[in-house]
């Protein structure tokens, strides 16, 4: 067991030594919540940082409501080759769901719970409930969930699904796309596509994709400065 497995059992049997586990009726009321918080939600992937790690965005009536962020191990130093090991070969180095504070508010005002211990039982649930479902996008079965953390913004921003490439789309195009609204060069796109088949295109819709929700977020800003109303879930 690691270092840091360590630190969060005994955290763990700290919190339960001071603070006595709620009855069972309670906490199936608090799983079935979250049951009903997270259905119907859209789990949208996200590669990032090349293969270094992966990004879950868990989307609810357009709006982010969670993510799960899975750091990988990385070689590169601070002067020298990067660590082009695809993201098969790297080891687990974290993995962390964020939650936004509206969430935890709202449960705060339904369950006779510590706050502390509240966050215990989302991690133990999203754990027995998603987890496994995320190893299995992405072909793994080595993920358990380090901790969990609440985001600064009140609410989530808004969702943008994954998109398409159009059938007509050449790929100097793409290449032309990403030299405008990038920092890469012709010969950078050439040496990843020829180390990673595949990576123009996915550049380009990922950038396209970025620009899309940049957009439509900076309009939510000035349209919704105020939290937006979360009863229907």
């Amino acid at each position: 067991m690691n270092l840091q497995k360590q630190i969060k059992r005994v955290l763990r049997e700290e919190v339960n030594k001071k603070y006595p586990k709620p009855s069972e009726n309670l906490i199936k009321s608090v799983y079935n919540w979250l049951n009903l918080y997270f259905d119907n939600s859209k789990i949208y992937e996200d590669k990032y940082l090349g293969n270094r790690g992966f990004h879950f965005d868990f989307c609810k009536n357009g709006r982010e409501i969670s993510f799960l962020r899975i750091r990988l191990d990385d070689r590169t130093p601070d002067w020298g080759p990067i660590d082009r090991r695809p993201s098969s070969e790297r080891s687990v180095d974290e993995v962390v769901l964020y939650i936004y504070p509206i969430m935890v508010d709202m449960m705060d005002k339904v369950f006779p719970v510590r706050k502390n211990y509240l966050m215990y039982l989302i991690e133990e649930w999203f754990e027995d409930t998603y987890l496994h479902k995320i190893q299995q996008m992405i072909n793994r079965n080595d993920l358990s969930l380090d901790y969990i953390t609440q985001l600064s913004n009140k609410k989530g921003e808004l969702c943008v699904p994954p998109i398409t490439k159009p059938e007509d789309m050449e790929t100097q195009q793409m290449m032309d796309f990403i030299k405008s609204n990038t920092l890469f060069s012709y010969k950078d796109m050439e040496e990843h596509e020829e180390e990673e088949p595949g990576w123009i295109e996915k550049m380009y819709l990922g950038k396209i994709r970025q620009i899309e929700q940049e957009r439509i977020n900076n309009e939510d800003r000035l349209n919704n400065p105020d939290p937006i109303d979360y009863d229907g879930y």
